[in-house]
Protein backbone atom coordinates (compact mmCIF):
# COMPACT_ATOMS: atom_id res chain seq x y z
CA UNK A 1 0.00 0.00 0.00
CA UNK A 2 1.43 3.23 -0.51
CA UNK A 3 1.56 6.52 1.54
CA UNK A 4 -0.16 9.43 0.65
CA UNK A 5 3.81 10.92 0.86
CA UNK A 6 5.24 8.42 -1.59
CA UNK A 7 2.63 8.81 -4.13
CA UNK A 8 2.86 12.80 -3.53
CA UNK A 9 6.52 11.57 -4.75
CA UNK A 10 5.53 9.72 -7.75
CA UNK A 11 3.18 12.19 -9.23
CA UNK A 12 4.51 15.57 -8.44
CA UNK A 13 5.29 18.43 -10.59
CA UNK A 14 8.85 18.88 -10.84
CA UNK A 15 10.61 22.33 -10.38
CA UNK A 16 10.62 23.64 -13.81
CA UNK A 17 6.66 23.06 -14.67
CA UNK A 18 6.33 24.90 -11.61
CA UNK A 19 8.05 27.82 -12.19
CA UNK A 20 6.87 28.11 -16.15
CA UNK A 21 3.34 28.06 -14.64
CA UNK A 22 4.21 31.25 -12.18
CA UNK A 23 6.29 32.71 -15.23
CA UNK A 24 2.93 32.35 -17.59
CA UNK A 25 0.71 33.37 -14.21
CA UNK A 26 2.64 36.82 -14.18
CA UNK A 27 2.65 37.38 -17.81
CA UNK A 28 -1.17 37.22 -17.97
CA UNK A 29 -1.75 39.66 -14.70
CA UNK A 30 0.60 41.99 -16.24
CA UNK A 31 -1.12 42.23 -19.62
CA UNK A 32 -4.74 42.93 -17.62
CA UNK A 33 -6.02 39.38 -18.98
CA UNK A 34 -6.94 37.93 -16.11
CA UNK A 35 -7.27 39.08 -12.06
CA UNK A 36 -7.29 35.47 -10.69
CA UNK A 37 -5.78 32.89 -13.59
CA UNK A 38 -6.24 28.99 -12.90
CA UNK A 39 -4.20 26.66 -14.25
CA UNK A 40 -5.94 23.86 -16.72
CA UNK A 41 -3.09 22.07 -18.38
CA UNK A 42 -5.44 18.53 -18.54
CA UNK A 43 -8.16 20.26 -20.48
CA UNK A 44 -6.63 19.76 -23.87
CA UNK A 45 -10.03 20.72 -25.67
CA UNK A 46 -8.83 24.36 -24.87
CA UNK A 47 -5.98 23.89 -27.86
CA UNK A 48 -7.99 24.03 -31.00
CA UNK A 49 -8.01 27.43 -32.83
CA UNK A 50 -5.66 30.26 -32.67
CA UNK A 51 -3.59 31.47 -29.05
CA UNK A 52 -4.87 34.16 -27.12
CA UNK A 53 -1.21 35.28 -26.67
CA UNK A 54 2.69 34.33 -27.65
CA UNK A 55 5.65 35.36 -25.84
CA UNK A 56 9.24 34.50 -25.33
CA UNK A 57 10.18 32.28 -23.03
CA UNK A 58 12.79 33.83 -20.02
CA UNK A 59 15.76 32.12 -22.06
CA UNK A 60 14.66 33.55 -24.94
CA UNK A 61 15.06 29.91 -26.68
CA UNK A 62 11.46 29.19 -27.27
CA UNK A 63 7.84 30.59 -27.96
CA UNK A 64 5.03 29.91 -25.58
CA UNK A 65 1.10 30.10 -26.40
CA UNK A 66 -1.28 30.73 -24.16
CA UNK A 67 -4.81 29.88 -24.45
CA UNK A 68 -7.36 31.01 -22.04
CA UNK A 69 -11.06 30.38 -21.71
CA UNK A 70 -14.06 32.00 -19.01
CA UNK A 71 -14.57 29.53 -16.15
CA UNK A 72 -18.13 29.50 -15.22
CA UNK A 73 -19.63 31.67 -12.35
CA UNK A 74 -19.93 29.73 -9.30
CA UNK A 75 -20.96 30.68 -5.80
CA UNK A 76 -18.28 32.51 -3.64
CA UNK A 77 -16.17 32.76 -7.00
CA UNK A 78 -14.65 35.98 -7.58
CA UNK A 79 -15.29 37.73 -10.53
CA UNK A 80 -11.96 37.84 -13.26
CA UNK A 81 -11.35 33.97 -13.03
CA UNK A 82 -9.71 32.62 -15.95
CA UNK A 83 -8.29 29.26 -17.28
CA UNK A 84 -5.34 29.33 -18.68
CA UNK A 85 -3.05 26.40 -21.34
CA UNK A 86 -0.29 26.32 -22.43
CA UNK A 87 2.20 25.37 -25.07
CA UNK A 88 6.31 25.29 -25.82
CA UNK A 89 7.37 25.65 -29.61
CA UNK A 90 10.75 25.72 -30.38
CA UNK A 91 11.78 29.49 -31.93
Amino acid sequence: MKTFSRFKEVYSFNASDKKMDAFVVKEIKKRKLAKFPVNATDDYTMKKGKPAFKFLSPSGSMMIHVWLRKMLPSKGQPKGMMAFNYQLEDK
